[in-house]
């Protein structure tokens, strides 16, 4: 597909992504609350991706792979893009700050909040399908009857994966005795990106990626050796939704990621509550899903911990119910 770059991820594009982004994103801070640590009992940090322009850490990605497609192509290049919301928000701001045309495929039930920001953001937003997958299929359809319109993918892509590789690096330079890091997994792009600088650099760091319950195709497919299809998945976390895996990551998650957990929707709406109420920090159900697992097991405690605070993008109404909870 024009656009999409499947080479292998290795320790100098992580570098590159780095420099690119350098004159466009800050570091994001790492941050440790003492209410929320007295009421989980134990001392966690936490990385501010929710922070990001765009409320998450998927403007890493899509800044990168534009650049890369400017240099590429030249300047007057047009991207399109699925989503469930966060990556074509970030596609949306990437292509406005770049100067670029932009299109979002997300399906109907993306929260209301990210379909406002990303046609605020000047996108053209295209809503179908009940799932991602389904809007997947129909932006890959239009994307390959283009001549001019190059496929930004929000997690398989060596641009895209190096960019978030970055957060491992600065990880490494904000808290350089850590000795473990729990991310969100969904489609696989940010956990590969994290566990291959970690582990290429730091390797006794324990990787740790965290999926719903109700949404668990990588435990799956681990479990099985293979990719496999799940049905039915559902969660609040809607940005971690997905029937099946990435061909691409998979190989990333199998051989940099020690150990995927699931958790539950009761624990993700408490960590919602809990990351406001003690730690004044706002976080989507996917953001929240390494407290979720913390709040799960506390004997994650035991080592000096980073979670991965992916985004911020969470619904009004369930925000609200989260903190009713």
């Amino acid at each position: 597909m024009r656009g999409q770059n499947l080479r292998e991820v290795k320790v100098a594009d992580l570098h590159k992504a780095k420099k690119r982004l350098s004159g466009y994103l800050n570091p994001t801070p790492v941050t440790s609350s003492e209410l929320l640590n007295i009421f989980l009992g134990g001392k966690v940090y936490m990385k501010l991706e929710n922070l990001q322009p765009a409320c998450s850490y998927k403007i890493r990605g899509a800044i990168n792979k534009c650049l890369s497609l400017k240099e590429e192509f030249g300047d007057d290049v047009s991207i399109i893009t699925a989503s469930s919301g966060n990556h074509g928000l970030a596609c949306a701001y990437a292509s406005k700050l770049l100067d670029m045309k932009s299109k979002v495929y997300v399906p109907v039930s993306t929260p209301q909040i990210k379909k406002d920001n990303i046609r605020a953001l000047g996108a053209t937003l295209v809503e179908i399908g009940e799932t991602y997958d389904s809007s997947f299929i129909s932006a890959c359809e239009e994307a390959e009857n283009s001549a001019e319109l190059n496929y930004v993918h929000p997690v398989s892509d060596v641009d895209v994966v190096a960019a978030q590789g970055t957060i491992g690096l600065e990880i490494l330079d904000q808290i350089e005795d850590v000795e473990q890091v729990i991310i969100p997994l969904g489609g696989g792009g940010l956990s590969s990106g994290i566990a291959f600088a970690i582990k290429n650099l730091k390797p006794g760091v324990n990787i740790i990626s965290v999926m719903p319950e109700s949404s668990d195709v990588y435990v799956k497919s681990r479990e099985a050796g293979k990719l496999v299809t799940i049905e039915n998945p559902h969660s609040i976390a809607d940005a971690v939704v997905r029937r099946c895996g990435e061909e691409y990551l998979f190989p990333y998650i199998e051989k940099y990621v020690d150990e995927i957990r699931t958790v539950s929707e009761d624990s993700m709406m408490e960590a919602i509550k809990a990351a406001a109420v003690y730690g004044k920090v706002v976080l989507e159900a996917a953001g929240a899903m390494p407290l979720a697992a913390v709040l799960e097991d506390k004997t994650l405690l035991n080592k000096k911990t980073v979670l991965i605070c992916s985004g911020g993008n969470i619904d009004e109404k369930l925000f609200k119910e989260c903190l009713n909870k």
